[in-house]
């Protein structure tokens, strides 16, 4: 059966806070654009009735430190049609957008509210009678990792996930750290997931045109989106040793 991934969402929920700035410290920040999406809502015959976005700023410090997230929505209907928004899902909680718990459709430019600011990135998801349109994203999550020692340095392997508009996002990570004197060959990474019993994945193919021996720190990812849940998360690399030794490690969540 289909694994529906509520452990990111909870991580996700558990890594934003929500905060409240004072007078004060709102004199020393300013807002920034961060992340916007619109999309054309279709109508009969192919027709736009107009368009939607959604919209994420960042609240940025005179150091340029980001201390907070927020998010909105926009509909902007075209002439004698209706757009009706519902709500939005911020940190993994659903918020609607009127009281009561339904809007009547906007015939005219609206913009809602900003959501509650939050201390980290989130995916901020708005729906409606246009489906569903998203801005910004979630920090990476690591679900998954392994590390090898060889006398030759040590090797990680690493699976994150991450909310990414209105779907996820996946990485496979390669990460190489020669000892003194030594080299490491990475060859490939990939990252993929089982869905009923069938692998899919993505590889970057790390010796194209030529493998290239490191003696130095190295980290190569893969990334790629998807937009449902899965029964297995993993993550795989392969690299060659001065000994001649070709070696492979996976990892996998849950």
């Amino acid at each position: 059966m289909r694994k529906v991934i509520a452990g990111l969402a909870a991580l996700a929920a558990a890594g934003a806070t929500l905060v409240a700035v004072s007078a004060g410290a709102e004199a020393a920040t300013t807002w920034q654009a961060h992340d916007k999406n619109c999309k054309t809502v279709p109508g009969p015959e192919g027709v736009s009735i107009g368009s939607v976005c959604a919209e994420v700023q960042k609240q940025v410090t005179d150091s340029g430190s980001i201390t907070g997230y927020r998010g909105r929505a926009s509909v902007a209907p075209a002439a004698g049609q209706s757009i009706t928004p519902d709500h939005y899902v911020w940190n993994s909680q659903i918020t609607e957008y009127c009281s009561g718990g339904e809007c009547a459709p906007k015939t005219t430019a609206w913009t809602s509210s900003w959501s509650p600011v939050l201390t980290s990135e989130s995916a901020y998801v708005t729906w409606g009678d246009y489906g569903d349109v998203g801005a910004s994203w979630s920090r990476w999550w690591k679900m998954a990792g392994k590390c090898v020692t060889y006398v030759a340095g040590e090797v990680c392997v690493n699976r994150y996930e991450r909310e990414y508009r209105t779907y996820h996002e996946e990485r496979g990570q390669l990460i190489v750290k020669p000892a003194s004197g030594q080299w490491i060959e990475p060859r490939w990474v990939r990252v993929g997931h089982v869905i009923n019993g069938t692998s899919t994945s993505q590889t970057t193919n790390l010796c194209d045109p030529s493998c290239t021996r490191t003696s130095t720190n190295l980290s190569r990812s893969v990334v790629r989106s998807f937009d449902s849940g899965y029964e297995e998360g993993f993550a795989s690399a392969s690299w060659a040793l001065p000994s001649g030794a070709v070696k492979s490690m996976r990892v996998a969540y849950p």
